[in-house]
């Protein structure tokens, strides 16, 4: 009998799909058997899956288990052990196979935490478990921040209190604790009093404050110093020594020291010195007040420089002028000189850029700028060839030569902030994930001065060295305080997000689409139709120039711009996070 053999031929690409069907059934089969056995499939950290030997978790995190089954949970949490011990509470979602466990208390620092399963039944169904389960993670090591100490205001008064506060860069999750401790020339318990002498910044807080209060004695002492410094720091560090000087006088003072130049105008050694003074009250008789100069840090010198016998109004800026010195000074503050309501001129104003002075009522120092016994070279109140200006109660420092060969304003490198009253202090240009290309596009001003309507004010974006374009965003009527920030921002919300707590350093955020530069477009600062300031050059494109900002900003530091690496701050989500912290919030 012959033997008939049916032959089928399937299609190649049907026999392809069976091939691969198969293929992968067996490859199934091998890596991932079905079974029904109870697992543990996946562990998140923090919303992050993480395999067992996970490292650098956070202390505060919390743990997401996803098993295979629905869970029995008097069984699971009757088994389930974690060591070192530690509380924690469960939850559990609607499938009742994923268990959130959040601790109860921060974990500790840089510890391998183990979680583990007996082998047992743990699933809804009655399923088991084939083997014991255990995972394990270990807590990132502890990065201590760094403490600032700060007062509310440089000086307080007889039967005043003022509040000084010691706060850390981040929260962490153990108590920082400090001793404060008190020098100078004021006599703790005897001129002054202080609630706490010691203070912990709590776990996950980031300042804790002590207060000072100063005591009535009946005497006229002049103003005395009081040094706030730390001792015995526990969990933090002092990236820099932190020394809070601050001055005790009788009373309120009805003149003040508002600032000090050394301007060396025209590059020479002798020109451009003056002390700005303020009155906070009306004055009758400017006489009974005075200055001595302490020449090379030599210490006191006593009262050398008398003021005339005239009155002085509250508000009223004064400036003391060497006399050989008043028509380059003059010259250099234009239209700006004016501004002085009183000018006082004498040839014995004899101090170079690092020479501290005091300022007297009749023969007591109620005011000292620098240290007497100290000369100012390399010191942070050294003024050579700058300026020094108070702004709130507080010194800032313009960088050493930052004016020196300039005979006008507008050569300078670095302008006396009394002669700027609104000044642009930041250029920003930043793009980063998920910003779109306009959230970064602002621009910082500062208030040097009250300023009753900010409305003079206004901004002009000259596009790609293209030349001015004129007045472009006018400022709203608003009134500003001297020392106030405020920002001009096209998108605040997403700039307000890239900030974080930075953002709170703003007395205002205003919102305007005239915000459309790039990093290589000037920016104009206007003064009703005439431009105050530019940043930038109006007429060259900035690509590649030393003022380029694309992708990073220019921050005015000590009077002087300084400025990120182009794109510095690409791929960041927080300024912090980014290379190059803006200036303001670093």
């Amino acid at each position: 009998m012959q033997k008939i053999v049916n032959t089928y031929t399937l299609p190649l690409g049907i026999f392809m799909m069976v091939l691969l069907i198969f293929s992968c059934k067996k490859e199934m089969d091998d890596s991932f058997p079905i079974t029904n056995d109870f697992r543990l499939l996946q562990v998140k950290i923090n919303g992050n899956a993480e395999p067992s030997g996970a490292e650098n978790v956070a202390a505060d995190a919390s743990l997401e288990l996803v098993f295979s089954h629905a869970i029995n949970t008097a069984n699971f949490e009757g088994s389930l052990s974690i060591s070192p011990a530690v509380t924690y509470t469960l939850s559990y979602d609607n499938s009742g196979s994923i268990v959130t466990l959040v601790f109860d208390n921060p974990l500790d620092y840089e510890t391998m935490y183990t979680l583990s399963l007996a082998q047992g039944s743990y699933g809804a169904g009655g399923q088991s478990s084939t083997a014991a389960i255990t995972y394990n993670f270990t807590t990132r090591p502890f990065s201590a921040p760094n403490i600032t100490l700060s007062a509310a205001a440089p000086d307080l008064f007889e039967g005043e209190s003022l509040t000084i506060e010691a706060e850390i860069s981040f929260p962490i999750l153990v108590d920082v604790t400090v001793d404060l401790e008190f020098a100078g020339d004021a006599e703790k318990d005897t001129d002054y009093t202080v609630d706490v002498t010691s203070l912990t910044i709590p776990a996950g807080s980031t300042s804790a404050t002590a207060e000072i209060t100063a005591l009535n004695d009946g005497d006229t002492e002049g103003g005395e110093s009081i040094i706030v410094t730390l001792a015995n720091l526990v969990n933090a560090i002092e990236a820099q020594t932190q020394r809070l000087e601050l001055t005790l006088g009788d009373q309120p003072p009805a003149l003040t020291l508002k600032g000090v130049m050394s301007l060396k105008i025209g590059g020479t050694s002798t020109n451009g010195r003056a002390i700005h003074l303020r009155a906070l009250e009306d004055i009758a008789d400017l006489s009974v007040y005075g200055i001595g100069i302490a020449n090379n840090g030599g210490g006191s010198d006593g009262r050398e420089i008398d003021f005339p016998a005239m009155s002085a109004n509250q508000g009223d800026d004064i400036l003391l002028v060497r006399d050989i010195d008043e028509a380059g000074l003059s010259a250099f503050f234009g239209d700006f000189w004016s501004d002085y309501e009183v000018v006082v001129t004498t040839p014995d104003l004899n101090f170079n850029g690092d020479d501290p002075f005091e300022l007297y009522n009749g023969t007591a120092v109620i005011e000292t700028y620098g240290d007497v016994e100290l000369q100012g070279t390399g010191l942070e109140w050294e003024y050579t060839g700058s300026w020094a200006y108070k702004i709130k109660g507080f010194w800032e420092y313009g960088q050493v030569d930052c004016a020196i060969n300039a005979t006008t304003l507008q050569e300078a490198n670095c302008v006396y902030p009394f002669v700027a009253p609104v000044q642009m202090y930041g250029i920003l240009a930043i793009l980063w994930d998920g910003s779109g290309t306009n959230g970064g596009k602002c621009v910082h001003l500062r208030a040097h001065r009250d300023i009753p309507d900010l409305s003079i004010y206004g901004l002009g974006v000259a596009n790609n060295g293209g030349g001015t374009d004129g007045l472009e965003i006018t400022l709203p009527a608003m009134s500003l305080n001297e020392g106030d920030h405020i920002l001009i921002a096209r998108e605040p919300a997403t700039i307000s997000a890239y900030f974080g707590g930075c953002i709170d350093g703003y007395a205002e955020i205003i919102q305007s689409d005239g915000m459309n530069q790039n990093g290589d477009d000037a920016i104009e600062l206007f003064n009703g139709m005439d431009v105050v300031e530019t940043y930038g050059d109006a007429d060259v494109d900035g690509t590649g120039q030393s003022w380029d900002y694309e992708g990073t900003w220019a921050f005015r530091a000590n009077g002087v711009w300084t400025k990120g690496d182009v794109n510095c701050a690409a791929g960041s989500t927080t300024t912090q996070s980014s290379a190059c912290p803006y200036g303001f919030c670093n």
